[in-house]
Formats: structure tokens, sequence, C-alpha cells
């Protein structure tokens, strides 16, 4: 089937980008969802740039997007008295004081320059409060302020126009089941065309979007390396939050004791867990103990505050050894070669699936968008916004029928799991039964089944149920 980059462009109108405009040296930049916004704003139009619009492109990112060690030209400029603009991302942080005694004014931060302690008006801050959580992209303008300290005069957020999810779900009433498929594949920026990726390995593609559209949606994607796991997650949304390997420490997580400041689980709505075999917990402990009771309850609290409630998804992605037939060479225990923590049954219990990224094809240069998609900014807002509609779960919870022996947390992971790829894939809830088997319940299942596999293997407590999660459509 040929690609309709036609139809795409005459159903969502300004909403669509030719993803074949975005440049490759501005891609390290920024995430997708801003150079998308900002190619289409510069020069706007279909088929891949000239060289008088790849300059136009290459002058304005080489003046608003500063380098890392650009902060002393900056400070320079603004102490001379004038007004710099910048693209970047801006956060505001209101500290307290260790006694918990003084709330100190809000500072504005821009990591990519490590500036910290920008002065930012409550008006700006009030206009734009995701501020306050994940941080906004946007055009930033400093002057010099009080007591010569760098002042944030004006902010100018990227971020897509209000949802209309009626008009989305119209919207896919249009295009065909494969055509619809195809299209969240380019939205995602990969050829849905390339050869490689077959129906199954589109499947599982798309899988990396249910973390976005369920809330307290908690999954792992085993996969060798390259074929692009943290991809998506990077360039999205800035609610979407990846860390890469490394330590993590439980005040990035959850709370740091010392500033008041919410960690990452309190103010994203996705957080991954890249490389996730050469994870270090600074203190495991506590974080596993406080990640299980999260995982369970979607509540968490440390350092003697009250319990933050969050609908926060986590996920957990990691590299795999494959055999000679392109198969896990540890089929039978897929986390085996990984940090003991994530095969504790308590723990792992509480993941809605694991996802066989295996399936999936190694990342080349053919498998990057060509086509007319959504513009990531729009995509990723209306995942995040799907999530809180709950007619899906109603549907799934309709018509699918489990076997009397599969407990409730497999249940409730499939219910899940299922719910996601029907958001996804059906968003007008206009399909067959047969389309939700193939298309919903059955990867739903072979992800469950993944995790139930595993823990029948390592725990007696889990063989009293069975070792095969049986459900139907009713």
């Amino acid at each position: 089937m040929t690609y309709d980059s036609e139809l795409v462009s005459e159903v969502f109108g300004n909403l669509s980008v030719d993803k074949s405009r975005l440049p490759a040296n501005i891609s390290a930049i920024a995430p997708k969802f801003v150079t998308e916004w900002l190619v289409d704003k510069l020069v706007p139009g279909r088929g891949k740039l000239t060289l008088a619009e790849q300059e136009k492109v290459n002058e304005f990112v080489q003046k608003a997007f500063p380098r890392k060690d650009d902060a002393n030209i900056i400070n320079f400029h603004i102490h001379k008295g004038e007004v710099y603009k910048l693209i970047a991302l801006m956060q505001v942080r209101v500290k307290v004081d260790n006694a918990g005694n003084k709330i100190h004014d809000p500072v504005a931060r821009i990591p990519s320059l490590k500036m910290e302690k920008c002065q930012i008006s409550n008006d700006l801050i009030e206009s734009n409060t995701m501020l306050l959580r994940q941080g906004v992209w946007g055009k930033i303008s400093l002057a010099r302020g009080l007591e010569d300290a760098i002042e944030v005069i004006d902010f100018d957020p990227f971020q897509c126009s209000s949802i209309n999810l009626t008009e989305y779900a119209k919207a896919r009433s249009q295009f065909t089941s494969e055509q619809w498929r195809d299209l969240m594949l380019c939205s995602m920026g990969c050829n849905p065309e390339h050869p490689s990726y077959t129906p199954q390995a589109k499947t599982w593609m798309l899988a990396r979007l249910l973390p976005l559209v369920e809330q307290n949606y908690h999954m792992m994607e085993l996969a060798p390396k390259g074929t692009g796991k943290s991809y998506i997650y990077e360039n999205i949304n800035s609610k979407v939050s990846l860390i890469s390997g490394g330590k993590v420490t439980p005040a990035q997580l959850f709370i740091n004791g010392s500033t008041k400041e919410v960690g990452l689980l309190g103010r994203h709505d996705v957080v991954i867990l890249d490389e996730a075999q050469s994870l270090v917990f600074t203190n495991p402990e506590e974080v596993i103990g406080s990640l299980k009771t999260y995982l369970a309850s979607n509540k968490y609290n440390r350092s003697g505050f009250a319990d933050i409630s969050s609908d926060c998804s986590l996920v957990l992605l990691a590299n795999i050894e494959l055999d000679s037939n392109l198969r896990p060479r540890n089929e039978h225990n897929l986390l085996a070669d990984l940090p003991p923590f994530l095969s504790e049954t308590a723990f792992l219990d509480r993941f809605a699936g694991i996802s066989p990224g295996w399936e999936i094809p190694k990342f080349q240069r053919a498998m990057v968008a060509c086509q007319v998609g959504l513009k990531m900014d729009f995509f990723g807002e209306v995942l995040l916004a799907i999530r809180q509609d709950n007619r899906y779960m109603s549907y799934v919870h309709e018509h699918i029928q489990f076997d009397e022996k599969v407990n409730i947390r497999d249940q409730t992971a499939v219910y899940k799991s299922a719910s996601g790829f029907l958001k996804i894939l059906y968003p007008h809830l206009e399909l067959t039964l047969s389309d939700f088997e193939s298309d919903c319940l059955k990867p739903a299942l072979q992800m469950r089944q993944a995790i139930r596999t595993i823990m029948y293997n390592l725990d007696d407590e889990f063989r009293q149920s069975g070792k095969e999660i049986i459900a139907e459509v009713k």
C-alpha cells in the first residue's frame, strides 16, 4: 500500500508537516517537536528544503540556539544593557529553606546554559504554569535585572494550541486502519513504507506510545542495541523525561529532602529509565521500596513529606543479547542479564508488560520518515490528552472475557494495554470485535504473558494460577 501524504495534508492541514523537510544538522540541537515547529514557521511548504531555505534555517539556528559554552558571551551582552533572545528549555523552581520557614522568590533556570538563578516575574509564570513542572521550550528574552542579576523579561512558548479530541476522532474516520497505523508511525519519525517495518514490527513500534496514552502505565522494552528505543521519548514532548543510564538518586525520582523540590515522577507524565542494564541506584533499598509503592498505588512519600500522588508512567528500556536466530539469548528468563532488582517478582508484577523490542528492526537511515505526518508537538499533546478519556477502558472491560484462573493484576495489565492500543489505533471507537482482538487484545496479552512467564519460572507462588493468561473477546 502506498502512503497517502495528500490525504494527511487534506485532513489535518497545518497540524501536519512534511517530515523530509527537517534538516539533519538541527536534530541534535533541540527535540523534534521544537525543530519541526521551527522549520514550518521559517520555511513552510512541502518537499526537501532548497539551498536557500537551508541557509535561512541554519542562519536562524546559529543565532537563536545557544551553545553550551555561550553563557559568558550572553552575560557580556546583557551586562552591556542589551536584550538577548534565544530558544531553549526553561524551568522555574521555588525553593524553601532547609528549616522550612521561608519560601524564596521563584527563579528560572536554563539547563542548556547551566543558568540556575534568573529572575522572572510572577506574571510570566502564571501565563506559563508548565514552567513550574517539566519546563517549556520557547523564545526567551533576557536582560539585566535588579542587582545585576539576569532577568527573564519575556517568554514566548512553543506549544500546540488546545487539543480537540472530537475533531481528532472525526479525522480518524477518514483513514483505513492500515493508513492510520502508518500515519502514527510516520508521525513518530519513521518511514512506514520501509520493507523492514512488517505489520508485527509496526505493532511493537506503536507500543512505545502506550505510556503516553495511559495514566500510570508501567512497561519495559527489551531489545538489542540500535533499534531506536529512546528516540520517540526524547523528541515528542517536554512532559516526557528520559534518564540515560548511570546513577539514579531518590531525590531525582521522588523528592529532594533539602530543597523540597518534587522529583521527576511528580512533575512529568512519563519517565523513562534508559540503559536499564547499567542502572545504579544510590541507596537502592530506598529507591526500589519507594518504586514498588508507587507502581502499586500511584503514590509515594519521602523525607517525612505527605504522600504525593501522580499519574506518571514509568518505562524501563534495556539492551539484551540475541542468538543466531535473532531471538533473546535467555528467552526462558528475559531479565537474566539485567540488574537483580528487576527480577524481584514483587517489583516485576507491577509492570503491565514487556514489549519484545527484538522484533523491531535495527534503525537505518532509510527508515527516517519522508512523508507527511502529524507535527510532533500536536502528536505528543493529543496522545497525552487522550489518556484522560475513560471510554476506552469501558470498551475493553465490556469486550474482554478472562479465564477464571487469571488473577486481578494480570487482568488489570491486559486491560490497560488493550485500552492503550485502542486509543492509538481506533480513537473514534469504530471497529469490529475482530479488529479489537487482533490489534488490541492479542498484543496486550503477549506483553503481559512475558511478565507472567518470568514470574512463573522464578517463583513457585506464581505457578498456582498456571502459566498461560487466557482471554477472549466477548
